[in-house]
């Protein structure tokens, strides 16, 4: 399966990865959360499913992302997510291109 120009696996793995990476860095912060890989693919004709998931990651249709994520049963309160929230805040700061 390719998704885009790229082998689906690829991206899965990449995503797993990222998730596993997530789950340590906020370990060690010394925040145990639930992390969910998932990848949204633009151009979905190959999906006919409306969700799959491979290996662990979640692959399913961009324009089925928010209502995906709506759709889930939250996990923690408001109050939980607050210090975790603000640890991951710092540990991933936002994405700046440099140049």
């Amino acid at each position: 399966m390719w998704i885009g120009r790229r082998p689906a696996d690829t991206l899965v793995k990449a995503a797993a990865f990222e998730a596993r990476r997530i789950v340590e860095l906020l370990r060690a912060a010394g925040w145990t959360v639930p992390v969910t890989a998932v990848v949204a693919v633009p151009d979905a004709r190959l999906l006919r499913w409306s969700v799959l998931t491979v290996s662990g990651v979640t692959l399913l249709r961009a324009s089925r992302v928010c209502g995906w994520i709506l759709r889930r049963p939250a996990r923690l309160d408001d109050g939980q997510v607050a210090s975790p929230g603000a640890s991951a805040e710092r540990l991933f700061p936002p994405y700046a291109p440099s140049g």
